[in-house]
């Protein structure tokens, strides 16, 4: 039985992750119910589940766009299902230096992120928060399309032992 499990796992998890680029990760629709597949498919499938869609921010606010709710309800209902898995939230702004108030913007944007998957029912003790400031910028370019692309929330998963 386990290796019939195992030759499954490798005939279902291998044509998804062909088919998902590797800097993206599966969304969390792409991701079957529990019940649908053997666990020993549904652990791969989470572990290579290290990378949901980042969420961005206006210029000088930590509220979440109307647009970027969609993104946060699918975390959410991908959260709720996977039990075991905790979430990391990193906020980061549009300024390129490390400065106290960069770092407290990041905090203040990686917190709403968490509020708003915590109203969604996500427990809010599988989620951490992490300020990177202006640390880590997703773009190096002065323009303003680049810097919209540095002020975001960022979330990476791990499956709780």
């Amino acid at each position: 039985m386990l290796a019939n499990t195992r030759i499954l796992a490798w005939f279902v998890v291998l044509p998804v992750l062909a088919l998902v680029p590797a800097f993206a990760g599966p969304r969390p629709r792409d991701v079957a119910p529990a019940a649908a597949v053997p666990p020993a498919v549904v652990s791969i499938v989470a572990a290579a589940h290290d990378a949901l869609s980042p969420i961005y921010f206006a210029a000088g606010t930590t509220q979440i766009r109307p647009s970027d709710t969609k993104i946060l309800d699918g975390h959410a209902v991908w959260l709720r299902r996977d039990r075991m898995q905790r979430l990391l939230i990193e906020g980061h702004t549009d300024g390129f230096e490390d400065s106290a108030f960069s770092r407290q913007v990041g905090e203040q944007r990686a917190q709403s992120a968490k509020t708003y998957l915590v109203s969604r029912g996500v427990p809010a003790d599988h989620i951490a928060i992490w300020s990177r400031g202006g640390a880590w910028p997703a773009c190096s370019e002065k323009t303003a399309t680049c810097r919209a692309t540095n002020r975001r929330a960022t979330f990476s998963t791990g499956v709780q032992p």
